[in-house]
């Protein structure tokens, strides 16, 4: 599953990192004026849906709502999964007893031509509930965090998993100018979440960087 709006330059990796693991992709789309839903189109898996656009967690918990399988696969448009581990994403669904899985997240950056991730706190390992049974109580909670949505609550037990890891591209898409004005448009709609917000600014931190070991796909071409 995946939401998007004037997302040409990345949407269609992201589709090819879910096609192989899903049985359909349900995409959202909230008012793309650019290639975004000719490329999700070309996907035979796709089902694509327009819905203008209001609040993150409304948009995807509308997507949720049209997705038929028992489990749902959430990504966002600056982000793959890749790496060890993703062989096991459909052994993983049929698991007796665990309703939804945690995965560990990479905010990558590149530095002289090699990728490297954040490895400090709050970058690593930033925890992302991203893959859970389709049923009504996984859903965000609306109004609370606009931007930094959250779930109402989870249900049944789950599991935090080592990986595979979801490769957050935010960083590197964005130079650092845009990311101000992202940073300034996320205090607007969500004041209270500073130090979420402040995280795309990653230059002003003292956190330390680490070369990723393991072979990555790039988002863009």
């Amino acid at each position: 599953m995946v939401v998007c709006q004037d997302n040409e330059s990345t949407i269609g990796p992201v589709m090819d990192s879910l096609d192989a693991y899903c049985d359909e992709i349900v995409v959202v789309d909230g008012g793309s004026r650019d290639r975004t839903t000719e490329i999700v189109s070309r996907h035979d898996k796709a089902r694509l849906f327009e819905r203008s656009f209001d609040d993150h967690a409304r948009q995807k918990n509308f997507a949720f709502d049209q997705a038929h399988g028992d489990w749902i696969l959430v990504l966002d448009t600056d982000e793959l999964l890749g790496g060890r581990g993703l062989e096991r994403l459909r052994w993983l669904t049929h698991v007796p007893g665990v309703h939804w899985y945690s995965f560990p997240r990479y905010w990558v950056v590149e530095r002289e031509g090699r990728i490297h991730y954040l490895a400090g706190k709050p970058y690593y390992r930033d925890r992302q509930l991203r893959l859970f049974r389709n049923e009504s109580g996984h859903r965000y909670k609306v109004g609370a965090h606009p931007v930094h949505h959250q779930f109402e609550h989870k249900t049944g037990m789950g599991r935090p998993l080592r990986r595979p890891h979801i490769f957050h591209y935010a960083l590197m898409l964005d130079d650092r100018a845009r990311r101000e004005e992202k940073v300034e448009r996320y205090r607007l709609l969500d004041p209270g979440d500073e130090r979420l917000n402040r995280m795309y600014l990653w230059e002003d931190q003292a956190v330390p960087m680490l070369p990723l070991e393991e072979k990555i796909p790039r988002i863009t071409p």
